[in-house]
């Protein structure tokens, strides 16, 4: 990418083949993409457009933020309730090495 240059978003289509079932993807600088496309594995203009899976991607605070705000006193009634849980009692079991 050039410096100072906005990045292009180029729509990604997908395509599905009548004929062979595969699945093609294809680049169109334009939103106007043909409803049609030749197949790329066996040739034949019998493909469909097909809708794509769509992701997004948050910040670890915007995931923080949905949690449920009862969660981390859940949990600390979880470990205080549970006897193994309590990490003094691995602690206190310690002993010093030998000189």
């Amino acid at each position: 990418m050039i410096r100072g240059s906005k990045p292009l978003n180029v729509p990604i289509y997908e395509y599905r083949c009548k004929d062979c079932q595969n699945r093609t993807e294809q680049y169109f600088s334009s939103l106007k993409a043909p409803k049609v496309v030749d197949c790329q594995e066996c040739g034949s203009s019998k493909s469909y457009k097909i809708m794509s899976g769509a992701s997004y991607h948050q910040s670890e605070a915007t995931k923080t933020a949905k949690l449920d705000r009862k969660y981390d006193k859940r949990v600390n009634q979880a470990i205080a309730n549970t006897r193994s849980a309590d990490p003094d009692r691995v602690l206190n079991k310690l002993k010093p090495f030998p000189k």
